[in-house]
């Protein structure tokens, strides 16, 4: 697995998080982004896009479970999330993200890797890890 970010703003605490266990890649010319016809957002636009009910509701679930950040870095840029069959032949999955709270459904990353049964069922915890942002570095509290 690899993982590609369009950016150093963050890398080291997102490796430090052990968020992703895959290769980490930066296209800081973010020409991936622009090959893969990713959306990027404008200075109106992407305010407008924070105003949408999927980025209202991904925002109060971050909330909800103590998850804070910071808006350094180039928060106008969207991405997705391709995945391919082995040795690269087949295209099994090309998600985009068409507005800045949206993540690839669960369910739709283990269809395309053939998977029966759907997304595992997840205990909610009395307390969720907080996360916790100050200047440059994120740490979990």
């Amino acid at each position: 697995m690899v993982a590609v970010g369009l950016e150093e703003v963050g890398v080291e605490d997102y490796m430090k998080g052990n968020y992703f266990s895959g290769e980490v890649y930066i296209d800081q010319k973010q020409q991936c982004y622009k090959d893969m016809g990713y959306k990027r957002y404008g200075i109106l636009s992407g305010l407008m896009s924070i105003l949408k009910k999927v980025s209202r509701a991904a925002m109060a679930k971050a909330k909800e479970q103590n998850i804070t950040g910071d808006f350094k870095g180039d928060g106008f840029q969207n991405g997705g999330t391709i995945i391919v069959s082995a040795g690269g032949s087949e295209c099994l999955l090309n998600w985009r993200q068409e507005n800045p709270g949206e993540h690839v459904p669960l369910e739709d990353v283990l269809k395309a890797l053939g998977i029966d049964g759907g997304a595992p069922a997840t205990e909610q915890k009395a307390e969720a890890p907080k996360v916790v942002c100050e200047d440059d570095v994120c740490y979990k509290k």
